[in-house]
C-alpha cells in the first residue's frame, strides 16, 4: 500500500525535486578582463563571472571563468554518470565578448547553478562545495571558511586520481 501511495504521489507531482543546498548563489555580474600572458604581443581576454555565495549567515564573492564551469560539469558527469546533470550552456569560440552574449551566458550559468543545487547528490557533493569555496577564486576569503575549504580540497585531491582525463 505504501509503495502504491508513493508511486501515486510521485506521478501526481511529476518530477520530484529532492535537493537540499547549504548555498544560495546568484551571478549578479560578469566582466571582460585581459590576461597578463600575451599571445603574439596581444593580450588575451576572458570573461570573469562574479558569483555571490551565501551559506547560512556567511557570504562571499567568488569569481569563475566559463572554463571553471566546464571542468565542474565534466567532474560531476564523471562521478554521477547515472544522473541527469543539468545542461551547461554551450561553448562559443568567436564573438564571445559581446555584451548581450555575456549577459545571456551569465543568466544561463545562474540557471545551471540553481538547477545543480536542486539535486541532492550534486548540491551536497564535495565537488560543488570546492567550486564555491575555492580560496583562489574568492575575493576576500572569510577566515571561517579556511578549515572547511581545506577539508574539501583534500577530498578533491584524493578524487583527482580517479579522473586522470581531467588532470592536465
Amino acid at each position: 500500500k505504501l509503495l502504491r501511495r508513493v508511486t501515486a504521489l510521485s506521478s501526481t507531482l511529476g518530477t520530484l525535486q529532492m535537493g537540499f543546498s547549504a548555498f544560495l548563489v546568484t551571478i549578479p555580474n560578469a566582466e571582460v578582463r585581459s590576461d597578463s600572458i600575451r599571445s603574439c604581443g596581444v593580450a588575451q581576454k576572458h570573461v570573469m563571472f562574479q558569483m555571490k555565495v551565501v551559506n547560512g549567515d556567511r557570504s562571499w564573492i567568488c569569481e569563475k571563468r566559463f572554463t571553471d564551469f566546464v571542468i565542474l560539469d565534466q567532474v560531476l558527469r564523471s562521478k554521477f554518470w547515472s544522473m541527469a546533470v543539468p545542461r551547461l550552456p554551450s561553448k562559443k569560440m568567436f564573438f564571445n565578448f559581446d555584451e548581450d552574449f555575456i549577459n545571456k551566458r551569465r543568466i544561463e550559468l545562474q540557471k545551471y547553478t540553481m538547477d545543480l543545487l536542486q539535486v541532492a547528490c550534486f548540491s551536497q557533493s564535495d565537488e560543488l562545495w570546492q567550486f564555491f569555496t575555492d580560496q583562489a577564486s574568492i575575493v576576500g576569503v572569510p577566515p571561517e571558511l579556511r578549515e572547511e575549504n581545506e577539508h574539501h580540497s583534500n577530498v578533491m585531491r584524493d578524487k583527482a586520481g580517479l579522473y586522470p582525463e581531467l588532470n592536465p
